[in-house]
């Protein structure tokens, strides 16, 4: 993968966190890392669920293999 991809995601993450932690008013470090976690368990999870959702209809011929990417 293009280095582009992981800058951009370390930029969402970031965005994504500080936004939600000015928003629900979190301070200290420590919330502030509780959120990043959730922040990227959620986009895992979404990524993740795309993905299988690809395969899914790859593997049943709705699909071809690789439209994903």
């Amino acid at each position: 993968m293009s280095p582009r991809y992981y800058v951009s995601t370390v930029i969402l993450v970031a965005v994504l966190t500080l936004s939600i932690s000015v928003w629900k008013q979190k301070q200290t470090g420590g919330e502030i890392f509780v959120v990043m976690m959730k922040v990227i368990f959620v986009l895992a999870l979404l990524v993740g669920g795309i993905f299988g959702l690809a395969q899914g209809l790859a593997f049943l011929g709705v699909a071809q293999s690789g439209f994903f990417l």
